[in-house]
């Protein structure tokens, strides 16, 4: 008797938990290292009080989870600073196929490069994400942008850690 009310509580049971275990992993979110380059950069607008810059650059790329890209940032970048000067992307805009991706700097500085008289210069900044769209609904992360700035604009390299 007991093992009849046993393999009837089972057989009540199994499926209920094969039924979260199917939600459970169709819900399940990635741990993965984001890594891209952003690049073919062109200056959309830029104005300047005291030597504070807030410009705003355009261009494509690569990031290893989205594939082929378009970006958008805008920066404010004080040019008062000896020899590297603060400098903040107050929000990237990373658009893919399947979704978007934005992030902002919480730090960062551009320096002239020490062996040539200035340019190129190099980018450093800390990210963090701070929100997505479509595949990317609900991302977390945070990492680093490393680059130069060249010509018309920056060029720099993504890395870092996100959950979607």
């Amino acid at each position: 008797m007991k093992a009849k009310i046993l393999q009837k509580t089972l057989l009540i049971l199994i499926p209920g938990f094969a039924a979260l275990l199917v939600a459970t992993t169709a819900n399940a979110q990635n741990l993965v290292a984001l890594q891209g380059d952003l690049h073919q950069t062109t200056l959309v607008s830029q104005t300047c009080n005291g030597g504070v810059c807030n410009s705003v650059f355009e261009g494509s790329g690569t990031v290893n989870i989205m594939g082929s890209i378009t970006w958008t940032v805008y920066v404010t970048q004080d040019f008062n600073g000896y020899p590297c000067n603060p400098a903040v992307g107050t929000q990237y805009t990373l658009v893919g196929a399947t979704g978007s991706i934005t992030m902002a700097d919480t730090c960062g500085t551009v320096c002239p490069s020490a062996t040539h008289s200035g340019a190129p210069y190099t980018i450093e900044t800390v990210w963090n994400v701070t929100g997505g769209t479509g595949a990317f609904s609900g991302i977390i992360g945070s990492g680093t942008n490393q680059g130069t700035i060249t010509g018309n604009g920056p060029n720099s390299h993504l890395s870092g850690i996100v959950v979607y």
